[in-house]
Parts: structure tokens; sequence; C-alpha cells
């Protein structure tokens, strides 16, 4: 009997062994646009590191804030890279060039199963979504078939003046959460499986509030037409200076992303990478006439 018991107890260890093996851990590509060695990302690749995920980070070696998906297309040219520890890298471009040398580099043959930019020190709603390096950076890995989360701290306008500390307060506060949630996309996921919807993208603004303070989740598309961060003066023939838009410093007034981050929301902005409009083809053949057919 007791042969028989070890026997099956071998046995079903064997088949544990084999499906741990088979179901091999997430691989997700960290990238950001604050750098290489800002706390966000830190944050986010050793909780996930600690969890058994594994993490590779592959970020700009100084910080490319509000430069979107711009790159660098310089082919021939090498590029000093700085290896900071284990599958940790700093490359010295854009965020989406480091995004890109992580997909095309460092993971050509094994690509990531999700890439998580972040965690940004600032929100990313209105027109900043368009402009940040952050949510740049996801977009295009979604272009590039890998589903991606970008992950940003709101702010707090009564801290204009001073800061915004809570926003770099709470950044080790949102990576919890990011955890959490790849945590629950994790138990249902599967190797071979896509992580979120095909094509897709999830921007997360978390507001600088303890948790108690906080009314759920909203989802609020990124409007059209928002308040520009930038303004000019002092304009001449020869030269203009740049500065921030009054209005973009103060709170929103309308019922957009940025109001329902500023009204302790967990806003989330679902994105692709599709930058098609074939929906406005007949307006356009109409339009253009001649010229569009």
């Amino acid at each position: 009997m007791k042969k028989i018991v070890f026997s099956a107890l071998a046995l079903a260890l064997t088949s544990s062994f084999a499906v741990n093996a088979a179901e091999r851990p997430m691989r997700i590509l960290l990238v950001n646009d604050d750098g290489c060695k800002a706390p966000g990302i830190i944050a986010l690749k050793n909780k996930l590191t600690a969890k058994g995920y594994e993490v590779w980070s592959s970020a700009p070696a100084v910080n490319q804030s509000g430069i979107g998906t711009a790159i660098t297309f310089k082919p021939g040219k090498t590029f000093p890279i700085e290896k900071l520890s284990e599958r940790t890298y700093c490359f010295p471009g854009t965020p989406s060039d480091a995004l890109l040398f992580g997909l095309y580099g460092l993971l050509k043959d094994n690509p990531p199963d999700l890439v998580i930019s972040g965690v940004n020190d600032g929100p990313n709603v209105g027109i900043a979504q368009f402009n940040s390096g952050t949510v740049g950076a996801a977009a295009r890995a979604v272009r590039e078939g890998i589903p991606a989360i970008a992950a940003s701290v709101g702010a707090r306008w009564e801290e204009a003046e001073t800061g915004f500390k809570s926003s770099h307060e709470y950044v080790p506060i949102v990576a919890d959460y990011v955890v959490e949630v790849i945590d629950h996309l994790n138990s249902q996921w599967k190797p071979g499986q896509s992580v979120l919807p095909a094509k897709s993208g999830l921007s997360i603004n978390y507001p600088p509030y303890p948790k108690s303070e906080l009314k759920g989740i909203r989802y609020v598309d990124n409007e059209f037409n928002p308040i520009p961060q930038i303004a000019f003066k002092d304009i001449t023939d020869t030269q203009a200076t740049q500065a921030w838009n009054p209005m973009a410093l103060k709170p929103s007034t309308r019922d957009n992303d940025a109001k329902a981050l500023e009204s302790k929301y967990i806003v989330y902005t679902l994105f692709d990478g599709d930058w098609n409009a074939r929906q406005f083809q007949q307006s356009y053949e109409k339009v253009l006439g001649k010229y569009g057919k």
C-alpha cells in the first residue's frame, strides 16, 4: 500500500513539475520616460521580480519626458549601453528607442508578453497623454504587436508651486497597484495568449490620495481638442519664448479624464496603435471629388 501511495505521490509531483515547466512566468518588459534610474521603474522591477515574473527593464539613460513616440533613426550608429543589474539596461535615446532596443535587441528571440511603461511621476491626461513619452512608448508597443500598460500618478494642483510632492510620494503605491493588476491578469493568462485584448493598451492614472478617499475606477476617453499645455510670448521675427498655458495649470472644468482624476477616480483610458481612419473614406471621397477616387 505504501508503495502505491509513494508512486502516486511521485507521479503527482512529476506532473506538477511538468505543468510548471510548461507554464513559464509572464515575461514583462519595462520602459518609461523618466529615465532608467527613476524610482517608478525601479519599484516596478523589484516588486514584479519578487512575485516571480520574468522582468526586463530598458529605459532612457536620462529623463525624456514629453517626447511622445519619437525615435532616433541612425542605422550604423553604435550606442553605448549601461547595464545596471541583471536584465536592467539604460539606453541613450528616447522612450521608444529604449522600447525598440528591448523588443528587437534584448528580447528579439523571446518577445515579452506585456510591456509596462512607468510609473510616471505625474499625470498623463488631456493633451499630456498625446505628448507623453510614457504613453508614447506603450502605444508604440501596441503598434508593434505587444499589449501594453502605461501607469502614471496624478497631481494635486494646490502643490503646483511646491513641486507636486504627492506625485513623487505616491509612486511606490501606484507601483503596488500595478502589480495587483498584473497579478489579476496573470491568474487568467496562459503562455501563447494575449495578456490584454488584442491590439490594445491601457493607460492608468492613479490619484495621489489615500486609498480610503478613492471613488473607484472610471473608463474615460482622452478628449479631442484638449486644453494645450504650452503658449508662446515675447514673439518677434527672430525669437519666441515658450511658456505654460495658464489654463493647463488649473483644475479642469470639463467632464474629461483630467476632471475624473482630480475627482479621485482611478482613470482608465484605452488606446490602440491603429492610426487608420477608414470610417472617413466616403467623406473624403466626397470632399476631394475626382482627387479622392
